[in-house]
Formats: structure tokens, sequence, C-alpha cells
């Protein structure tokens, strides 16, 4: 298992709708500002098993960072780890 290189801190969530007694489908339209650079066929894997990996990471600096989102951990884990990849980078 390989996380991406952080200097600062790294959030790995599952299944956080749960969490809320929220659909799959309702909490991934609320946070469809992280979200919104998962694939359609991740998308409808997510919905398929009912089930929604994040991983949230701060490569430099506690201000920026990046996320990924997907089906499974193996599939986040690999969004995280090619380069280019990682959306959401905020500063």
């Amino acid at each position: 298992m390989k996380f991406p290189e952080h200097k600062c801190g790294l959030f790995l969530t599952h299944n956080e709708h749960r969490d809320y007694y929220q659909k799959l489908e309702e909490y991934m339209e609320e946070r469809s500002d992280l979200l919104k650079e998962m694939t359609e066929e991740d998308r409808a894997e997510c919905l398929r098993t009912d089930s929604l990996w994040t991983l949230q990471w701060y490569p430099d600096t506690p201000v920026g960072f990046c996320h990924v989102a997907g089906p499974t951990l193996e599939r986040v884990l690999e969004l995280a780890n090619v380069e280019g990849t990682a959306k959401g980078a905020s500063e």
C-alpha cells in the first residue's frame, strides 16, 4: 500500500455517508465540489456497490490539498499516485 507523498496531514475515509444516515447518491450530490473529478465509471461503481473511498492530503503545506475519490481503496491509491491525476488542490 503506497500513500502519496505528504508533508502535512493525510485523511482516508470510507463510506462517510453512512455516518449521517444518508444515501450515497445524495451524499455525492452534496459533496460534488470534491467529487467532480471522478470518472463516470467510478461514480457508477460507487453507486452500484454503495461504497465510496476518499483520500485527502496536504503535499507541501497545511494550506493546499489534493483529493481523490473512488469505489475501492485500490482505485483511490492508484489515482493518488498517478502524477497529475490528483485534483482539488486548494491554495
